[in-house]
C-alpha cells in the first residue's frame, strides 16, 4: 500500500533520524543537528551555501520560508559560536585562493565548564554526535548545546579523552579575559589613561555616572555638562556603533580619553566598558546587582545592567536564556550549577546578588 507523506510526517522522521526530541516544533536543537550533518559533507563552505543546502533540503516543508531563513541564519552563527563550525579568520587554509568568510568543520572536542559539566564541540562527517553509544545517550540537547552531565563524583574530562576527543581550556573556548580584580581593572585603566590625549569632538558625550546610587543602568547615563572625575564615556558616530571609553572630564571638558577596544584587542568597546563601570560600582561599595530566586530545578537569574558577549556566552552555556523577566536579560540555570555561576559572576564582573 502507498502512503502519502505530509511534511509532518518527514519532519518527524528527520527528528527521529537525528536523535532530537519532536514537540511538533522546529526547535533550535533540530536546526542546529541538521545543520551539523550537511557540514560534515559541505564543509567547507560559504555560510551562504550552508543555508542554501538547509533550506534546499527543507523546502515545501516550512510555511514560512522567510522565517525559516532567518532561523537558518541564526543558528549558523551560533554554532560558530560555541565552536562546531571555524570561521576561515579562525583556521589556516592551506588554498591560499579561499577567501572570504568560509566555514569549516571543527574536529570532535570537549570543554569541562561550571559544575563539571562537559560541553561536546565540533563534528563528522558520518555522525551527529561523535561518541559510542553508551556515551552519546547522555548528551542532553540545549539549543545549540550539546552537554553530558556528571555523574556524582564522575570526572568527565579523562573518559573523553580516552574515547578520541580533543581538551579545549573553558578560557580559551569562551574568549573571555583575564582573571582581574575590581581594583587591579581600574588601576590599569587609570594608568593607561594618564598617557592619553584630549579629545577632539566632544558633540554628543554621555558620561557613565558610577557614583550615582541608582540602581538603574540607564539613569546613570548622563549628558557632559559640569562633571569633574574619571568616567566611562560614550559618543555616537555618524556611521556604525557608539564609540566608548574611559576619560578625564574637568568641569565638562574631556582633557584625556582612553578609547575602547584598543589597539589589538579584538573585544567589543561596550563590552570593555560594561565591565570597567561594574568594577568602578564595585569600589564605590554599591556593586551592579542581579536578581537570584529557585524556580523549580534552576535558578532564575535576571540582570538588570547589561553584561559582555563572553559573560552571555557563559551563562548561555550553564543554562538557558529565556524571556527577560521585568529586566534586561534572564537565564534558568539549573540549580546545581548555580554557585558556580555565582562565583563567576562575583570573580569577573563584580557582581553582588540583589538582597530582599
Amino acid at each position: 500500500m502507498i502512503l502519502i507523506a505530509t511534511p509532518a510526517d518527514v519532519l518527524t522522521t528527520s527528528h527521529r533520524f537525528l536523535s532530537v526530541p519532536d514537540d511538533g516544533a522546529l526547535s533550535v536543537a533540530y536546526v542546529a543537528a541538521a545543520l551539523r550533518r550537511f557540514a560534515g559533507t559541505v564543509c567547507p563552505c560559504s555560510p551562504k551555501t550552508l543555508l542554501k543546502v538547509m533550506i534546499d533540503s527543507h523546502r515545501s516543508l516550512m510555511s514560512d520560508s522567510e522565517e525559516f531563513a532567518s532561523q537558518v541564519e541564526a543558528v549558523i552563527e551560533d554554532l560558530v559560536s560555541v565552536g562546531d563550525l571555524l570561521e576561515l579568520t579562525d583556521v589556516v587554509a592551506v588554498d591560499e585562493r579561499i577567501k572570504g568568510t568560509w566555514l569549516f568543520s571543527a574536529p570532535p572536542g570537549f570543554v569541562i565548564h561550571h559544575g563539571g559539566v562537559a560541553h561536546i564541540i565540533g563534528l563528522s562527517s558520518d555522525e551527529q554526535t561523535p561518541l559510542p553509544v553508551a556515551i552519546r545517550d547522555r548528551v542532553v540537547l540545549q539549543g545549540v548545546s550539546r552537554r553530558i552531565f556528571p555523574a556524582d563524583g564522575e570526572n568527565l574530562g579523562p573518559l573523553l579523552k580516552s574515547l578520541g576527543l580533543r581538551e579545549i581550556s573553558s578560557d580559551s573556548w569562551l574568549r573571555r579575559p583575564r582573571l582581574a580584580t575590581a581594583h587591579d581593572l581600574v588601576t590599569r585603566a587609570k594608568s593607561r589613561l594618564s598617557s592619553m590625549e584630549r579629545l577632539g569632538d566632544q558633540d554628543g558625550i554621555q558620561v557613565f555616572n558610577h557614583l550615582s546610587e541608582h540602581r538603574s543602568y540607564r539613569r546613570c547615563w548622563e549628558q557632559l555638562a559640569n562633571q569633574s572625575g574619571q568616567f566611562v564615556i560614550r559618543r555616537p558616530q555618524a556611521y556604525g556603533a557608539d564609540r566608548w571609553g574611559y576619560a578625564e572630564i574637568a568641569s565638562g571638558q574631556i582633557v584625556k580619553v582612553l578609547e575602547f577596544p584598543e589597539t589589538g584587542d579584538r573585544s567589543r568597546g561596550c563590552d570593555v566598558a560594561w565591565r570597567l563601570m561594574m568594577a568602578l560600582r564595585s569600589l564605590e561599595e554599591h556593586p551592579v546587582s542581579y536578581c537570584l530566586e529557585k524556580v523549580g530545578d534552576s535558578g532564575a537569574f535576571d540582570f538588570f545592567f547589561p553584561i559582555p558577549d563572553w559573560a552571555k556566552r557563559s551563562l548561555r552555556f550553564a543554562g538557558e536564556e529565556v524571556p527577560a523577566r521585568a529586566c534586561l536579560m534572564s537565564f534558568d540555570i539549573p540549580v546545581a550549577q548555580v554557585a558556580a555561576v555565582q562565583h563567576f559572576l562575583a570573580e569577573m564582573l563584580f557582581l553582588a546578588q540583589q538582597s530582599d
